[in-house]
């Protein structure tokens, strides 16, 4: 077989041979018998009917095809092994053209990129210090004391944090807006849950304002969501959030404890848990970001259109699971098209560049997979299943065994990564995190498309402009 391989990128090779008319006249038998299995021929049971036959029945131009698309993918295989290539993704037909003797085929094959490896033992990353301040207490005790405020009226001008109490009005061209209207809405100023701008423009706001102003409707008006309108907005009163004063009394009426003091304490050693985890995730994060950081490699664009198919995918089944649909996505983000695929081409190769820091690491610190450890991590998610035979048959039909192994290697590397690394503080100094790998984990090997990720159902059509706002709050609460 006359076979030339040409490079055409730094990690992609275009494969040229030919299949001589005596290899597919040779072929033709065993591509007519997987024909024949789905033919129903007069006098023939399926699979028996002879050359000919099948030939007459489906034209020679198709049989052709077909003993021609039955060769490629052996012929091709039995190159890549001869010439050690390790395809990254399906390798893809490029041309197949007629010749004298045969046809010669093209197909573009693109190879897993090989690294440099950045040093990875003995570094320091910086990340934020776990210490609990004493203004972060104070902080998580008044968010604490807000849930058993009270709301009074206030003779003073509105501020941030206070709430108005407002009727709205919307109009286009001088015609009312269906369902923009609302009396008496009781709306944080500040929280950035209404019509855009408008927290500007209520603060410094007396009983009796008027605000008369042009604005997008906000999200929740579905087909008209973004639409420019002019809002009238009138300011029926001022009320301020009082929060209850933190003595031992009130400690003991409203809560398990007694004291302030006991109390602080447990806040304190909650708040310490919580940051300590949350800078163990910091520190798993940029542990491995600085070394990728490091990593000057141009991607074949194969493997990253590849890995941009998987991330849509993935985030497409799980916008069905909840019943939606991209356009319902990008509608109610109002993200375009545009800036979805910037986005899932830069997702798809940070994946790429972290799975390639990490198999590198795995090589270099000789971490091995065994078959053990695939069953002992199948076994775990099968026992923590529902229904563990089910879950093992489900698991082999999948073929999956490859992928876990895979993940399981890249989890490793991370560890190593991390136990070669130093965290220490914004001052240098160094912080035992006592960090637990597996928590982190799947954040920083996987990456997928985080914004506006829809939760329930995506309101259509007009809704009342009061129900946008307590829809909105409810969210970020």
């Amino acid at each position: 077989m006359t076979t030339t391989v040409t490079e055409t990128g730094p990690f992609e090779r275009l494969v040229t041979f030919r299949l001589t008319d005596d290899q597919i006249t040779a072929g033709k038998a065993a591509t007519a018998r997987k024909l024949s299995q789905d033919m129903k021929l007069k006098g023939f049971r399926p699979g028996k009917a002879p050359l000919p036959v099948i030939e007459a029945a489906v034209g020679p131009a198709r049989l052709r095809s077909e003993v021609i698309d039955d060769l490629v993918p052996p012929a091709l295989s039995e190159i890549l092994n001869d010439e050690e290539l390790r395809p990254a993704v399906t390798p893809q037909l490029e041309a197949l053209n007629d010749v004298d003797g045969g046809v010669e085929v093209e197909i573009k094959v693109t190879l897993w990129p090989e690294i440099d490896l950045p040093n990875y033992r003995d570094r320091e990353v910086e990340v934020t210090s776990p210490v609990v301040t004493p203004e972060e207490l104070d902080t998580q005790v008044e968010r604490m004391l807000e849930q058993f405020a009270t709301v009074e009226e206030a003779n003073r001008p509105a501020a941030s944090g206070d709430f108005v109490s407002l009727d709205v009005k919307a109009t286009k061209d001088g015609d009312p807006v269906e369902g923009a209207n609302a009396a008496d809405l009781l709306y944080e100023v500040g929280s950035g849950l209404f019509v855009e701008g408008i927290d500007e423009l209520l603060e410094g706001a007396v009983p009796g304002t008027v605000l008369n102003f042009e604005a997008p409707l906000p999200v929740g008006f579905g087909d008209r969501a973004g639409e420019q309108v002019g809002f009238e907005v009138i300011v029926n009163e001022v009320k301020e959030r009082i929060l209850p004063e933190l003595d031992d009394a009130w400690v003991d009426e409203n809560t398990e404890f007694e004291t302030v003091e006991e109390l602080k304490a447990e806040l304190a050693e909650r708040l310490a848990e919580a940051k300590l985890q949350s800078v163990s995730r910091q520190y798993a994060e940029r542990a491995l970001s600085t070394l990728v950081a490091q990593v000057d490699i141009q991607l074949p664009e194969g493997l990253v259109r590849s890995e941009m198919d998987d991330h849509l995918h993935r985030f497409v089944h799980r916008l069905e699971e909840s019943e939606l649909t991209l356009d319902d996505y990008f509608q109610a983000s109002g993200i375009d098209q545009e800036l979805f695929l910037d986005d899932l081409r830069q997702q798809a190769e940070m994946s790429i560049r972290n799975q390639l820091v990490l198999e590198a690491v795995a090589k270099d610190a000789e971490i091995d997979v065994t078959p053990e450890d695939v069953s002992a991590v199948i076994q775990n998610a099968a026992a923590r299943s529902g229904d563990p035979v089910a879950y093992l048959q489900a698991f082999r039909q999948s073929g999956r065994e490859l992928a876990v192994a895979g993940d399981i290697l890249r989890n490793r590397a991370l560890d190593a990564i991390l136990s070669a690394a130093n965290p220490v503080d914004e001052d240098g100094n160094p912080i035992d995190l006592k960090m637990n790998v597996t928590e982190v984990e799947a954040e920083i090997v996987e990456a997928e498309i985080v914004e506006a990720e829809p939760v329930g159902d995506i309101p259509s059509g007009e809704v009342p402009i009061g129900e946008v706002v307590a829809t909105a709050a409810e969210e970020e609460e």
